[in-house]
């Protein structure tokens, strides 16, 4: 592919393909928590603000644990680019125990935290909020591993290309989940109303239902991951390459999810009071929802960049990242004007009692914040092209320094010593956000993520790693990448040797001194 057919009608559709199913499941994974904040609006308020300082602290900790979910599907999107069946259900196991045994630790942490850390968001406000939110996230975090293993499937057929089942199998969660929630949080005949704790209730039980379904597909055979006969027992090299993957990602998002709790605690000490709390659950959902598509254009670059370096084709990866960044920042803003002009309609309907500052600080969130969200897109889609290079860590650092060092320190600034109060804050949002996207702009130009993502490749470990750098690059660009863009063709690395498989012709290359030399055979 070449510069010139970078906006090919064809790769543009294939694109399309991918990326839509996940942006409608990511966008109704958001509408799982919107309809929990709507249906919790009709108790009130401070119900509302409970929910929304508990879902930030919720995300804090559940980042953390997704940092498997990213492993996960670069490394499912390689495999399934080099085409090696046994390799894709040897990720799939790995990833589900390493899954399993970071959500019960990282659970039980949540569950004990979960009061102090409320307490601290609440900067002296309303103390039924933070008796609510403690409530709502004990009953999240006792049922951590359903909620991480739900994520951590959907991305591993995700990562394999197949996006449609995990859309199907999102649509049933929030159907469910509706269903539960309205049992639950209103209560209806013999179950009692719970309120609050009611939507965690119906979450935990939409997800462990759905991740029953998911197991019998994997083991079945139905679906492209496919669990062949094998150990479960932990593999510390492969548990080792996903959370060199993964562990980055999560730190991102940590401190992207991180800021979100110093603003609040910002927001709250301004004349918003605990209502500011009410504000940012209502503005930051909204803004989840407008970005999911885009986070869903994350997730289909993650396995398009993926299965692309799997088979060494570097030219269309890179094209790639291009053609998403920009139809990511064409799609964000469009999908930010309705918000921008119906923002009072919005905050009436997670907030049916109009108090006057809700509606205050809402209008101002939404004015000055949701335009700077095309320049999020652009983070958030190149963000997804590195984890397909398993190269995360640039926008670990990224995240460190402009959505928290900056953001926070702009907003905390402009609030206090400038006097600004609330609006200070947006505007340290703003700086972060656009800092951000310049960064990572910068080094997907660069392309360093090559590299990174060659030194995981088996064949670099067993022979290419011994290779001089210029037989390095010739073997790279003469042998494996010819290879390997021929549909059907095989790699198949062994101590010895590797092979190439294209039907009955099987072309040998065996390895001496920082060398190599090609063999032909016929079968």
């Amino acid at each position: 592919m070449n510069q010139s057919s970078i906006f090919h009608p064809a790769l543009l559709k294939k694109i399309g393909i991918l990326a839509l199913p996940v942006m409608l499941s990511n966008l109704l994974q958001t509408l799982i928590t919107v309809i929990d904040t709507i249906m919790i609006g009709q108790l009130g308020p401070i119900p509302i603000a409970a929910v929304g300082m508990g879902n930030t602290l919720r995300l804090f900790i559940l980042i953390t644990l997704l940092s498997v979910a990213g492993g996960a599907i670069s490394l499912m999107a390689q495999a399934k680019g080099s085409r090696d069946k046994r390799q894709m259900s040897f990720v799939a196991r790995q990833s589900i125990i390493s899954g399993i045994m970071i959500s019960v630790v990282l659970g039980a942490i949540g569950y004990f935290v979960a009061y102090p850390l409320l307490d601290l968001m609440n900067q002296g406000g309303e103390q039924e909020a933070v008796t609510l939110g403690t409530a709502y996230l004990k009953i999240l975090f006792l049922g951590t591993p359903f909620l991480v293993l739900n994520i951590v499937t959907n991305k591993l057929m995700q990562g394999a290309g197949d996006m449609i089942t995990p859309l199907f199998i999102t649509i049933a969660v929030v159907l469910l989940n509706v269903l539960f929630n309205y049992l639950f949080i209103f209560g209806y005949g013999p179950i009692p109303a719970y309120g609050v704790v009611g939507a965690a209730l119906g979450t935990i039980l939409a997800r462990a239902l759905l991740l029953m379904f998911t197991f019998w597909l994997f083991l079945s055979g139905k679906n492209v991951i496919h669990i062949l006969a094998g150990s479960w027992k932990p593999h510390s090299r492969m548990i080792k390459d996903i959370l060199s993957i993964g562990v980055p990602s999560g730190i991102q998002g940590i401190f992207r999810h991180g800021s979100n709790l110093v603003i609040i605690g910002i927001v709250t000490a301004t004349s918003l009071g605990t209502y500011g709390a009410a504000v940012l659950a209502i503005g930051m959902q909204i803004e989840q929802v407008i970005a999911q598509p885009i986070v869903g254009m994350n997730v289909a670059a993650t396995s398009l960049i993926g299965q692309d370096l799997g088979k060494w084709q570097t030219q269309q990866a890179y094209e790639k990242g291009i053609i998403l960044t920009i139809m990511g920042c064409l799609a964000m803003f469009l999908f930010v004007l309705p918000a921008f002009f119906f923002a009072p309609q919005i905050i009436g309907l997670f907030d049916p009692s109009g108090h006057p500052l809700i509606l205050e600080g809402g209008l101002s969130y939404f004015k000055y914040t949701l335009i700077a969200l095309v320049f999020s897109a652009v983070a958030i889609i190149l963000t997804g092209t590195l984890r397909g290079a398993g190269d995360t860590k640039p926008a670990m650092y990224s995240a460190i320094i402009n959505r928290n060092i900056v953001q926070l320190g702009v907003g905390y600034l402009l609030a206090f010593p400038f006097g600004m109060g609330y609006t200070g804050a947006w505007i340290g949002i703003i700086a972060g956000r656009v800092l951000d996207s310049i960064v990572l702009s910068y080094i997907w130009w660069k392309q360093n993520w090559l590299q990174v993502a060659l030194k995981k490749t088996t064949i670099f470990r067993t022979h290419l790693q011994h290779l001089t750098a210029d037989n390095l690059q010739r073997y790279l660009t003469e042998v494996r990448r010819p290879m390997m863009k021929v549909s059907g063709t095989l790699e198949k690395v062994s101590p010895e040797k590797v092979i190439y498989k294209q039907g009955e012709l099987h072309q040998v290359i065996r390895f001496e001194k920082g060398n190599f030399r090609l063999e032909l055979s016929q079968v």
